[in-house]
């Protein structure tokens, strides 16, 4: 299994603040009216939530393929712990009954002996 998007939200965080301090800046180096400023900024948080939008698609497909893929490993160990048990089961079974048998025979012995 991958280890896809393990760092989101460090990358996140490190592109958040990089998008405010560079929009500060375009703010303060940037002469324009309001109008064009809150262009740029609806702009840029639009740009930024298409960018979150695509980046929590990418992450929980991932994360859905990771789940599935554990599922698919869980289900055949608890197959084989089943199976394991069910020979377990078996020989149990199997060694009680030719105890019960050697046992039978003793006491049949003893009972002819007597």
């Amino acid at each position: 299994m991958s280890n896809d998007g393990g760092n989101f939200g460090s990358t996140f965080f490190s592109f958040l603040t990089g998008a405010i301090i560079g929009a500060g800046f375009a703010l303060l180096y940037a002469p324009q009216t309001g109008e064009e400023t809150r262009k740029q900024i609806k702009d840029a948080a639009d740009k930024a939530t298409d960018e979150v939008k695509e980046n929590y698609d990418k992450i929980s497909k991932s994360a859905q393929k990771s789940i599935d893929s554990v599922k698919v490993v869980v289900d055949k160990g608890v197959s084989q712990i089943k199976d394991l048990v069910e020979d377990v089961k078996k020989n149990i079974k199997s060694e009680i009954k030719e105890e019960v048998k050697k046992e039978t025979a003793k006491q049949k012995k003893s009972a002819a002996k007597s």
